[in-house]
């Protein structure tokens, strides 16, 4: 039974709720001065508060200079917020500056919320993961995640999650929703996403006169035309970054792999289907005649090659063509070949607010606007990427500013029962890197494969498959 104190203390938590919302709405430049709050039974029913204890509140608010009563018209917001503007820090990867054209996003938000200012954080996953620990230090309000960096604030042990919930937003494509949930609550906001395709030089194809790639291709279709487009002399027919997780992994996916736990809690890596993907991946790529015998330190390099007309076909992600946007010649994109299915890795790049963030409304605000319609047609129209919004995503041609969109860009609508995360290959993301990290021994040469898998599987098990 709850007695009266409890009752009291339950409204005085709302009564706070209610000031303080009203104070950052105010501040951030949500309401402006002039404006008029809601009356008082309408706020009463939004806070879940009497009529007398809503007048409190707003007494609170005219002390404190945020507004003034209007006799028998209501509580009109005179304060100046600018004085009082919200910093948040947002921390990006570096790369969505070119792939969303992020500062002009920004600017916008800026421009509609003049009380919050946002200082953009570039941060470089690689070098240092992100986590509750960090996001504490650097005072972090709002983050951008992938699949991956969200699993290092998943606790190994309870499964907690140490992000804000945040409530679903209608029209997102719900697939890309999946890897940042967690017991039904959602803990980042999806508003890009990119699969794996392949990119291939047209001209290349007619200057050979052979047919261009298309939905029934297979690996050996790829060699097949691939060694018809290498011509000795300084140009192959097809190359990507192997060392890349989001590579050759998909041979995996592609021969139905799915790593079990044992007893002791590691991975069972030597598997024959395993065997049989990483064999058919490196029968590839040690081709002669198909794969240039080039070291490449990122996907960066992959596309200078293709730029430079170096190689006629290569796996790439949809947010990478906006790095042909000023390729000199015409280039288009298909879908994966296969091998046992027809199967391809997809990337999310999601919003996540910190929960130790001291403004979640304004970073709230903030998630809210990169998924408007505004922002994502905005993605849509200057740039090559696919925004999560299923109906920018999905808009026709008028007002796009991209001159040499590939004519099978809209594609990706088409393959969605082809995407699939990584953890689709139940084997954690870092020992997924750290597989990738040993392979490449076997890739080039030094080691058989079946004792690396073997040396795997006894490192993943000491580590008790954390």
């Amino acid at each position: 039974m709850v007695g009266p104190s409890s009752k009291r203390s339950g409204s005085r938590t709302r009564l706070e709720r209610m000031v303080e919302t009203l104070k950052e709405e105010i501040i951030t430049g949500m309401r402006s001065v002039g404006d008029y709050l809601p009356p008082e039974l309408e706020l009463s029913k939004l806070f879940q508060l009497s009529k007398n204890t809503v007048r409190k509140g707003l007494d609170v608010l005219v002390h404190e200079g945020y507004i003034e009563k209007v006799p028998r018209i209501g509580a009109r917001i005179i304060r100046t917020a600018r004085s009082d503007a919200v910093v948040l820090k947002f921390a990006y990867s570096p790369k969505l500056v070119k792939e969303i054209h992020l500062m002009e996003m920004i600017g916008a938000f800026q421009k509609q919320y003049a009380n919050i200012q946002v200082q953009a954080v570039p941060i470089s996953y690689q070098c240092k993961p992100l986590n509750e620990d960090r996001l504490i230090m650097d005072q972090l309000d709002v983050l951008t995640i992938n699949a991956h960096d969200f699993e290092h604030f998943v606790d190994p042990v309870d499964g907690s999650v140490r992000l804000e919930p945040l409530e679903p937003v209608g029209g997102i494509y719900p697939f890309l929703e999946t890897p940042f949930a967690r017991d039904g609550k959602l803990f980042a906001l999806p508003f890009v996403f990119t699969p794996v395709i392949l990119c291939y030089n047209r001209e290349h194809f007619l200057e050979q006169e052979l047919p261009e790639p298309d939905s029934g291709w297979t690996w050996e279709d790829l060699r097949q035309a691939g060694r018809a487009l290498t011509n000795g002399n300084g140009r192959f027919g097809f190359y990507f970054h192997l060392p890349s997780a989001n590579r050759w992994p998909i041979f995996l996916l592609q021969n139905n792999v799915v790593f079990r736990r044992d007893k002791q809690g590691g991975y069972g890596l030597n598997d024959p289907k395993a065997k049989e993907a990483l064999e058919l991946c490196k029968s590839l790529v040690r081709d002669p005649q198909l794969f240039p015998n080039f070291l490449s330190e990122n996907n960066q390099d992959v596309h200078a090659l293709f730029l430079n007309q170096n190689v006629s076909m290569i796996l790439c992600t949809y947010d990478s063509l906006n790095d042909f946007r000023d390729a000199p010649f015409v280039y288009d994109i298909a879908p994966l070949p296969r091998f046992r299915e027809s199967k391809t890795l997809v990337g999310a790049i999601a919003l996540a607010l910190s929960a130790a963030s001291e403004n979640k409304l304004a970073a709230k605000l903030f998630i809210d606007f990169f998924l408007s319609w505004q922002a994502q047609l905005f993605i849509r129209q200057n740039t090559l990427s696919i925004p999560a919004l299923k109906r920018a995503a999905e808009q026709a041609g008028e007002g796009d500013r991209i001159a040499n969109r590939p004519y099978r860009y809209p594609m990706f609508r088409d393959i969605i029962p082809s995407f699939h995360f990584f953890s689709d290959l139940q084997l954690p993301a870092d020992h997924l890197i750290q597989m990738g990290q040993e392979l490449k021994l076997y890739w080039s040469h030094f080691e058989p494969l079946e004792p690396i898998l073997q040396k795997l599987e006894k490192q993943l098990s000491e580590h008790g498959g954390q």
